[in-house]
């Protein structure tokens, strides 16, 4: 079922961030912890490449997190859908329970900014997606040349 949410915070906006994730109840874990992390971010949400599509449309979007595998597709599939977006600044990071090494091919993306893996947790999404909207280095699991190279 294509499903997209909308949830506002109750502060100012330094941020929105679009979340597509399959899995529902992973889905409101995420939401629940970034709302924690992150109170000054909105957060939109798609339960597929599909769903996602008509929000990148219908919003301004800073950072998109995209599970690697969705049930019409994977990230990259979405990626190349949204090229545009990307050129105008959108930052995506890629959240899977792939290892880093099965993610070499992209991580290598010039249009993917970066990874975390599900082990690693939601406090190093955050983290991730603080420092990719700060331009900063974060340490992932993914190897320091990648890592170095994503932020450069």
């Amino acid at each position: 079922m294509q499903q997209a949410n909308w949830h506002s915070n109750r502060s100012g906006n330094s941020g929105v961030i679009l979340l597509v994730e399959d899995h529902d109840l992973y889905r409101d874990v995420v939401r629940a912890a970034l709302g924690r992390y992150l109170p000054n971010y909105e957060l939109l949400e798609a339960d597929c490449v599909a769903a996602a599509l008509p929000v990148l449309h219908s919003h301004h979007i800073d950072v998109m997190v995209v599970d690697m595998t969705l049930p019409d597709g994977s990230a990259i599939d979405l990626v190349e859908q949204c090229g545009y977006f990307i050129e105008q600044g959108i930052k995506v990071i890629v959240l899977s329970s792939h290892s880093s090494a099965d993610m070499l091919p992209v991580l290598s993306r010039g249009d993917v900014h970066g990874y975390v893996s599900k082990e690693q947790g939601l406090k190093m999404l955050a983290e991730t997606i603080t420092a990719i909207c700060s331009n900063e280095v974060t340490e992932t699991d993914a190897p320091e040349e990648l890592t170095l190279e994503k932020s450069l």
